[in-house]
């Protein structure tokens, strides 16, 4: 009994033991599977933050840029005192003028200036990077950007912005690290503000000195001291353009599902010290199934969340922008899809714009998708023509593609001034154009799908769009949605759908999508549902007229304002001279102002017009006025705002900006959208 008793302890022990180990063991796999998901997800994150903030930087930067050549054209004096002294102004570090032959004659920088038995700075002559700036005078660019880096003559760390001259040469400014952060500030901040990495963590800029720019937790603490993050967070630090970056998941996050897995393994092992040796086996092969679905469940959720951040998802995406208008939407069969649409300036008149469909489903679809969208994204923006970026990227994917993925792209480039589109169609479905209120399939033989064999040559095509034309690209879940007895929704049924409907862009998307799932009639969706349109309306017809801050030009601007908009509908027409008015008399009234004048733009066709309004009086931004609260009766409300109230409510967009000294209101209303497509 005795010996019973200390073996049946033994084997009590011997199992509480293996079990203690068993759930260490557990504990240890998962926190460290945890750790390298994060880590993966903050890298992957990098590659995207990196690119915003270079684009944003770089955008500033050639603002700023073309506001000095704006400053000094026409301006006689240019010596280094009154350059300096400009540069001082404009928050820049140095300013140079360059001839068409690529020597400074103007400088803030006297060592660039010619002197006796000392030539000036030549960008040709000194190589390296200096002489890329040359391409604003060959031709080639109308803007360029250098990186932040040490500079080649004197070692200083800047980053350069170059515009050309039209009557010549170009601008050059450079800035430092302080100057490159104080201009770039205010566009970092918000810039990270909705992106989620992992669902509960996201991204902070801080300046070099530890001032917050951009904090996705609290947007309101810009400005503040920031501190490194603590050992309750997975994150890594890049610096980029100057400013430090950081990409940073909290470890509550990923210790949850961790916690769960480990607490429901244990109770399942606790049940195995009473059924011991036979109960051991069923125990372990659970957990082993239980821990691949969930860790699926993960990858698969994080997966969605880096695609899902990817896109663009802010519609209008260029507030203020009247020559075209885009949107765009997907809907994803399973949690990852393998669909992208995408979206974005390649120059300063030419926009790209695609979508693509990636063969297969799930993760490796989604990180293929990932990886195609990086490389055209990088490689157009580079300037480059679409043949060559369609050739460039699809040679990359070929690289290392043992699991012969490939993806299918129609991409547009519009030249937003003349409605020119040239498109490149790698293997995917022709989208459908209204053309002159002609609606029908863009007929074109399409090249080689991306990824399937290297050194493929990619056909650029051209097509001429008018204002009030569009594009319609989709993906093939659209057309290949079957219903419960197998038949198609149809490339036929599209067609005929799109060249009836009539409605607003963001509500045709939803048009076509109610309808393939009316068409479904309840079967599963097939593939992932992506659609993006882009119509074109052309150049806007532009009146400017110049005022003094009286009671007769007030009456005069009125007139003025309704002549110009003698062919805008009535409806969109008064409000727009409700608005102004208010503007108006806040101007001559209580602004200050010694000047005033108004521009007025009309687009080609009837969809909409936009009034710019500048006086030199104090600063005012109306967007900020807090507005009068209509729920109190007239005699309990503070006096004035309801006009101010009246212009956010009827117009949009409202844009506020204060520049050298001046305020500028642009306000417009977009009537078109009540029974356009």
């Amino acid at each position: 009994m005795t010996q019973r008793r200390s073996l049946n302890l033994k084997i009590a022990l011997s199992v509480l033991a293996a079990f203690l180990l068993s759930m260490a063991f557990t504990w240890f796999v998962h926190s460290r599977l945890s750790e390298r998901d994060a880590y993966k997800l903050i890298d992957s994150t990098f590659e995207n933050v990196e690119a915003e903030i270079i684009d944003c930087v770089n955008e500033r930067l050639v603002r700023q840029c073309m506001a000095v050549r704006e400053r000094l054209d026409g301006e006689t004096r240019k010596d280094t005192a009154s350059l300096q002294a400009l540069a001082k102004e404009l928050n820049v570090t140095e300013i140079s003028l360059a001839d068409p032959e690529g020597n400074i004659t103007h400088s803030s920088v006297e060592d660039y200036l010619a002197a006796p038995g000392k030539p000036a700075f030549n960008f040709v002559t000194a190589g390296g990077k200096a002489e890329d700036m040359m391409c604003l005078v060959k031709g080639l660019e109308t803007e360029y950007c250098q990186p932040f880096r040490s500079n080649t003559a004197n070692g200083a760390w800047r980053k350069f912005v170059g515009v050309w001259i039209p009557s010549g040469g170009f601008v050059e400014i450079g800035c430092d690290g302080e100057s490159l952060r104080r201009l770039s500030r205010s566009t970092l901040m918000d810039l990270f503000g909705n992106w989620r990495v992992g669902g509960t963590g996201g991204i902070v800029v801080v300046t070099e000195t530890g001032l917050v720019i951009s904090d996705y937790e609290e947007p309101s603490r810009e400005g503040s001291q920031w501190e490194e993050p603590d050992d309750t967070f997975y994150w890594k630090r890049k610096d980029i353009e100057g400013f430090r970056t950081y990409v940073m998941i909290p470890k509550d996050a990923a210790a949850v599902q961790r916690d769960v897995l480990v607490g429901a393994t244990a109770a399942l092992n606790g049940a195995a010290l009473v059924f011991v040796a036979l109960l051991v086996g069923i125990v372990i092969s659970s957990f082993v199934r239980r821990q691949i679905r969930v860790q699926a469940a993960k990858e698969l959720e994080m997966a969605k969340s880096i695609q899902l951040s990817a896109l663009p998802n802010v519609f209008p995406p260029f507030p203020g922008e009247t020559r075209f208008d885009i949107w765009a939407a997907m809907e994803t069969a399973k949690e990852v899809g393998g669909d992208f649409y995408d979206f974005y300036f390649t120059g300063q008149d030419r926009v790209l714009f695609l979508v693509a469909d990636v063969s297969g489903k799930g993760v490796p679809a989604a990180m293929f998708m990932m990886r195609a969208k990086t490389l055209i994204k990088s490689m157009a923006q580079t300037g480059k023509p679409l043949a060559e970026v369609f050739e460039e990227a699809n040679n990359a994917l070929c690289e290392g593609n043992s699991s012969n993925t490939f993806v299918t792209v129609w991409a547009g480039e519009l030249n937003t001034r003349t409605g020119h589109v040239s498109y490149v169609n790698a293997g995917h479905n022709p989208p459908i154009v209204r053309l002159g209120g002609k609606v029908e399939y863009l007929k074109s033989r399409p090249s080689l799908v991306l990824g399937a064999m290297p050194g493929v040559r990619y056909r650029v095509q051209d097509l001429q769009l008018g204002p009030d034309d569009a594009i319609y690209l989709y993906t093939d879940g659209i057309v290949e949605q079957p219903n419960p007895s197998g038949a198609l929704f149809g490339d036929d049924r599209l067609l005929k759908l799109l060249a009836g409907t009539r409605c607003t862009r963001d509500k045709l998307l939803s048009k076509v999508i109610d309808e393939v799932r009316r068409h479904a009639a309840g079967a599963e969706q097939a593939d992932d549902c992506t659609q993006l349109v882009l119509r074109y309306r052309g150049e806007p017809e532009s009146s400017s007229f110049e005022y003094k801050p009286t009671m007769e030009d007030l009456a005069k601007a009125t007139a003025d304002l309704d002549a110009a908009l003698a062919r805008v509908p009535m409806e969109a027409r008064c409000k727009l001279m409700v608005a102004a008015d208010e503007i108006f008399a806040n101007i001559v009234r209580y602004s200050g102002a010694t000047e005033w004048s108004m521009t007025v733009e009309i687009t080609k066709h009837p969809d909409g017009a936009r009034l710019v309004i500048t006086d030199d009086g104090k600063p005012f931004d109306p967007l900020s006025h807090r507005d009068p609260d209509t729920t109190l009766k007239a005699e309990d409300r503070d006096i004035g705002g309801l006009g101010i109230l009246i212009v956010k409510k009827t117009m949009s967009p409202v844009i506020y900006r204060r520049r050298n000294g001046k305020n500028i209101l642009s306000m417009g209303n977009d009537y078109g959208d009540k029974n356009q497509n």
